[in-house]
């Protein structure tokens, strides 16, 4: 794993054209990973644990659980039991491919059978593929439209006030449009994960003074062309700013998957975005959903001219309806459990493609946890999503005993360690 050269100085963050061969194009992006290993003491209390199918046992079956994480060897790690009842996905939250040596399968945010192709030769490993870009585990209930009187937001952006993001770029497309269209529009930028003094751009980090004074240059009064947001708080109130928005956008070229862009949809704002955005990544996948929005070439006008199309025709989008058929947390649970015939194999009444909807496994998880599959996967138990590594230590310390308990006494003699198929 790792490489290539990840480097926030390479072009791929600020220039859609890149010349060298895709082989060292892969490489670069799998030499960086967001995964929490051992050595990262300091982000242990950001580790996750998200569950989304629980272990159940139920007329004489067990079948393992399924959960995901950015940690899966550190999990394994202090939690070496785990396996015996989970399979893991490990997810780097990135464009690279994990890095786990420990876990079942691998996120990927595209399906790239090019670039599959060349991880598998190069890294000899042998893991499950899941693609994540055309699913996710967004809770599509809350981040979800709410009723707005009317629509006073433009354009939104969410993001750091960082190189990468292109916000320069954004700016001269709001100046382009101005002076093309004659028609004055406001961006609201939602600024990333830390207050910004948005009053006086001096009061700030060098970055962001040196990114904010650009912006400034580009458009003399900023104020005038960007209403500035600190980020407040982004789960309980970013559904009202996507509901107040008439569209989204987002300015980068290369990074994840980015969440905002799901939210967006989730909340029925059709979203913008540059046709270069994760190419190498993606290879010929769509970016987004037909009908949830439009992409522009990497170039100020085509952005004006694109905004101008979103915004002139309202009516062409249907964000959310596109979003629910293909994303969400139902399409990522079928997403991860059709990958292993495991479960096709091992589930009385798999329904193929769509194992949300059988029946056995909603009466298991009923039986087990008193509560149903929809209410398991959408939150509604304490094991549904931990975070922090003492936190889901602690828990998951008591939930195995539980379970190896009821196993025990219910159904002697079997077997946990189930293999993927």
């Amino acid at each position: 794993m790792g490489q290539g050269d990840y480097s926030r100085q390479q072009p791929y963050f600020h220039d859609p054209r890149v010349h060298k061969p895709i082989e060292d194009i892969y490489a670069d992006l799998d030499s960086w990973t967001y995964e929490i290993d051992k050595s990262q003491p300091s982000r242990f209390n950001t580790v996750s644990f998200y569950v989304v199918l629980p272990p159940v046992f139920y007329q004489g079956r067990f079948i393992k659980g399924f959960y995901y994480s950015e940690s899966v060897d550190l999990l394994n790690h202090v939690l070496p039991n785990l396996s015996r009842y989970f399979f893991s996905l490990a997810y780097s939250m990135w464009c690279s491919y994990p890095w786990s040596q420990t876990a079942d399968a691998y996120s990927c945010l595209y399906n790239n059978p090019d670039r599959a192709r060349w991880f598998f030769r190069n890294n000899a490993v042998d893991k499950v593929l899941i693609t994540c870009y055309n699913s996710d585990f967004i809770n599509e209930y809350i981040i979800a439209p709410k009723p707005i009187e009317k629509k006073d937001i433009d354009l939104l952006c969410v993001s750091r006030i960082a190189p990468e993001k292109n916000l320069p770029m954004i700016a001269k497309a709001l100046k382009v449009y101005r002076h093309k269209y004659q028609h004055q529009i406001k961006l609201s930028l939602i600024a990333g994960d830390r207050n910004i003094d948005f009053a006086n751009f001096d009061n700030n980090d060098d970055i962001t003074r040196n990114i904010l004074a650009e912006i400034k240059s580009i458009l003399g009064n900023p104020w005038d062309y960007i209403n500035f947001i600190n980020y407040a708080n982004p789960y309980q109130e970013m559904p009202q700013y996507y509901s107040r928005s008439k569209a989204y956008i987002l300015g980068s070229l290369l990074e994840g998957k980015n969440r905002s862009l799901s939210e967006a949809m989730s909340c029925n704002i059709p979203v913008i975005c540059f046709q270069e955005f994760n190419q190498y990544a993606r290879g010929g996948d769509r970016l987004f959903p037909e009908a949830a929005g439009l992409c522009a070439q990497f170039d100020p006008e085509s952005l004006a001219d694109t905004i101008y199309q979103v915004l002139a025709n309202p009516g062409r989008f249907q964000p959310r309806l596109s979003y629910l058929k293909y994303r969400g947390r139902k399409n990522f649970f079928n997403t991860c459990l059709t990958a292993f015939p495991y479960y096709q194999q091992s589930i009385p009444d798999y329904h193929h493609n769509s194992p949300f909807n059988s029946l056995w496994l909603d009466l298991a998880i009923q039986d087990n946890y008193q509560m149903s599959l929809y209410d398991f996967l959408y939150g509604r138990s304490e094991y549904s999503h931990l975070r922090g590594l003492v936190n889901i230590y602690k828990h998951l310390n008591q939930w195995l005993g539980w379970l190896q308990g009821q196993i025990n006494r219910k159904y002697p003699g079997i077997v946990t360690n189930n293999q993927p198929g």
